[in-house]
Parts: structure tokens; C-alpha cells; sequence
């Protein structure tokens, strides 16, 4: 249930307790109406004062509790961020100054740059996040963690990962993207 649900149903919840508790009240000993309407005219003033403020104070503590969740929340996403750009830091200020470097010098070894990549690597495994597969690696296909090229791909034909998934527990976050070949050709079934 979402927080909003959450509260509706309190609410309904209270008033329930409301008619309930003034209902209590009311002494129904032979069930006919006029005797209804007669306990009802005897219920002290003091009772339904009661039962109005304590249904007040219950209001005003919902209210105070969805106020506390929502400043919760935000501190909760805060504090998110602030997690993960602490572990991308290093990643997020070089990143601009490698991308220059490789316009610049566009025969510059791509190994010169992998390191800046392990801030991810560790920002995965922190989260508990892990690959499906490695690039390139020869897999048979699996529908439940790939996601092919080409739609007439059969279950455990072999296929390639050409782009890496997640997964988190159980839970796919995104499949492999696979094929029948490697990119320019590498990996064809007709070649021997």
C-alpha cells in the first residue's frame, strides 16, 4: 500500500472506532427504536466530548506521522545520493577529463581507461548487484536472462553476450543482451 492508502484507511479506521464507541454508548436492552432514541438523549454531553477529542487527537497524530514519513523519505533519498556519489566520486571527476583525452587523442589504448571504471565495479557489489554473463562470452541461450537480437533464437542454442545484464537476488533487473554473432562477423555459425 502506498503511504496515502495507508492513512485513508486509518481514517476509516477511526471513524469505525467513533460510531463503535458512541454506539457503546447508547443502551440498546430490547432493540426498538424509541428506546434507541431515548438512550440516546441520555448520553452524557461529557461522553461525546471525550469521544470527539479523542478522535481529534487521533487525527492530529496521523497527521504528525505522515509529516514525520515524508521528511523521512527525503532524508532517505538524501542520504542515497550522497552514498552513491561518494563511491562514484572519483569515476564522476575523471570521466570528463578521459573523454577529452580520447578526442584528443583518439589512439590512446582503451586499457588506459579501464580503471576508471572500478568505482562502478565496487558500487555494484555494494548493492549486491551482480552481471549476467561477461562480453562476448558464449552462453547457451537462456529467455529467462537474455534478450536476443533476433526472435527465432531457440532455448540453449549458443549464443554471445554482446552487452552484460544485472540481476539482484533473484530479481532480473535487465537481461543480456545476446546474439548468434560477435560484432563484424566474429562468432558465425558458417564459418569452419
Amino acid at each position: 500500500m502506498t503511504d496515502g492508502s495507508e492513512l485513508l484507511l486509518f481514517s476509516c479506521v477511526l471513524t469505525l472506532v467513533y460510531l463503535c464507541f458512541t454506539l457503546s454508548l447508547v443502551s440498546t436492552n430490547n432493540g426498538t427504536s424509541e428506546r434507541l432514541h431515548q438512550s440516546a438523549i441520555a448520553v452524557p454531553t461529557t461522553d461525546l466530548a471525550i469521544a470527539d477529542q479523542t478522535i481529534a487527537d487521533l487525527q492530529q497524530q496521523c497527521l504528525r506521522l505522515r509529516t514525520e514519513l515524508h521528511q523521512q523519505k527525503a532524508q532517505l533519498h538524501t542520504d542515497f545520493q550522497d552514498s552513491s556519489f561518494a563511491q562514484l566520486q572519483s569515476l564522476l571527476t575523471n570521466y570528463p577529463t578521459a573523454r577529452k583525452m580520447a578526442q584528443l587523442k583518439p589512439d590512446l589504448p582503451a586499457s588506459n581507461l579501464t580503471a576508471l571504471f572500478t568505482p562502478l565495479d565496487n558500487l555494484l557489489q555494494t548493492w549486491h548487484i551482480t552481471p549476467i554473463g561477461t562480453a562476448w562470452e558464449q552462453v547457451p541461450f537462456n529467455a529467462q536472462l537474455h534478450q536476443p537480437d533476433v526472435d527465432d533464437i531457440a532455448e540453449g542454442e549458443t549464443v554471445y553476450i554482446r552487452f552484460v545484464g544485472y540481476h539482484y537476488g533473484d530479481r532480473i533487473l535487465s537481461p543480456a543482451k545476446v546474439s548468434r554473432t560477435l560484432p563484424g562477423g566474429v562468432g558465425r555459425k558458417d564459418e569452419g
